[in-house]
Parts: structure tokens; sequence; C-alpha cells
């Protein structure tokens, strides 16, 4: 009720000096109401069932640390559903860092500008890249700002089956390898979904969060930075817990 207020109002005040109102102009009022809409979309609570808000509920630690522009996932192995796809070339190790992204500017260490421009602003195809890992994500990448959060069991259950979900198969519904990848143990896989601004490498990471009920919301998570934030104010509502 208060955004139909504030729609009011605000059409009321431009009507005034304009002319105009509510009952002529109502492509203000829609705009307004997209606007207002766009606005409580973007501040996501807690999805209870599954992101409870005792922390002893919460058993599956998941990992979320920025590596230059990417904001990526870091997950148990061990927590993934036993019909996570598998393929030889997958790293195995103890924990996985799992990120999405544009299947030439992900993997290129040295992008030149026309792979911003077409990363950017033409839907083109994209990549997993999956990096095993056995050892802490602070050891692993050593001055890179790390996370940790918290989720359900089941919260787990259903963002194993996100990730699972953006694997492109091949006829035997096996993962599609692309190429190695950029670290020691890691590797691309060709993933499904359309990368372009704003659905970016960040905004999957946060899409992911969402997917176990995380307090987080995606379309604020166009870049590392505001990923971080949120997952780090998350985090801090933990501790106070």
């Amino acid at each position: 009720m208060f955004f139909f207020d504030f729609v009011k109002k605000m059409d009321a005040n431009i009507g005034v000096h304009a002319g105009i109102t509510m009952k002529n102009h109502f492509p203000l009022m829609l705009i307004l109401l997209l606007l207002a809409a766009f606005l409580t979309a973007g501040c996501l609570g807690p999805v209870a069932e599954l992101y409870p808000d005792d922390p002893d509920e919460r058993p599956v630690p998941v990992h979320i640390v920025k590596v230059g522009w990417h904001a990526g996932l870091i997950v148990e192995s061990d927590q993934l559903d036993e019909d996570f796809p598998e393929h030889e070339d997958m790293p195995r190790a103890e924990l996985l860092k799992i990120g999405w992204g544009d299947d030439k500017f992900y993997p290129e260490p040295d992008p030149s500008f026309w792979l911003y421009l077409r990363a950017g602003f033409w839907p083109s195809r994209s990549v997993l890249h999956m990096v095993g890992m056995d050892v802490p994500a602070d050891e692993y990448f050593p001055g890179a700002e790390v996370i940790t959060l918290h989720i359900s069991e089941e919260g787990m259950v259903q963002m194993s089956e996100f990730l699972s979900g953006y694997f492109r198969l091949d006829e035997d519904g096996a993962p599609q390898f692309q190429e190695w990848g950029r670290y020691g143990n890691s590797a691309f896989f060709k993933a499904r979904g359309r990368y372009y601004l704003p659905k970016t490498s960040n905004t999957w990471t946060a899409r992911a969060l969402r997917s176990a009920g995380v307090p987080i919301t995606p379309v604020y998570g166009v870049t590392a930075g505001n990923v971080m934030r949120q997952a780090r104010r998350a985090a801090e509502k933990d501790e106070e817990e």
C-alpha cells in the first residue's frame, strides 16, 4: 500500500505542474509502479524453509571468494547431490570452486577490449569453471576475500540442483569439456544460458546462493563487490545470533 500511495502522490505532484492527472497519464503511473516493483524485488530476505534463522539448523558451509572481476562459489564436493554430473576431466578434490561466465572472456587470462565489449553487449555462449582445491580457500587464493556462510542440508540440495542444471550435456548425458582451466586442477565445461549484461558471472553466483535460501538479491549482484557486500551482511547477521 505504501508504494501505491507513493505513486498517487508522485503523479499528483507532477500533474499539478504539467497539467495532467493519473487518469490521463497512465504511462507515468505504470513506470512508477514498475520502479516500485523493482525496488521491492531487491529487498529479498531469507527463504525460511531453506535458510532458518537458527544457524545451528544450517550445518553446511559454503564459501564466496572474490578473484578479480569474479565472485565465485566454493562448496564441499561430498555435499553435492549424487546426481551431480560426472566427467573424467572434472577436478577431483575436497573443495570445488564453481563459476559461470562468457565462453571467450572467462577463460582468457588477458582479455582484449573486443572481448570486454562482446561479453557485455552481445548475448554469447557460456562456460562453467570448475577448480579442485585440497586446501582452504584463503590458502589457495592468498590475499583474496573469502566469506563463509552456512546453509541447511535442504538448501544444499537445492543449490546442487541449480549448479547441475547449468551443465550443457551431450547426447549421453555427460558434461561437455571445453578446455583446461585457469589454475592447476581446473577445467572449463560448456554451460547453459547466454551471458550478457546485466546477466553476469556475479549475478549467477548470487542466484546460486539464493537457490539455497540465502538472503541475497541477485539483481543487485552485477559486480563481484556487491555480491561480497551482500554475503558479508548475511555472515555478520549470523555472528550476531
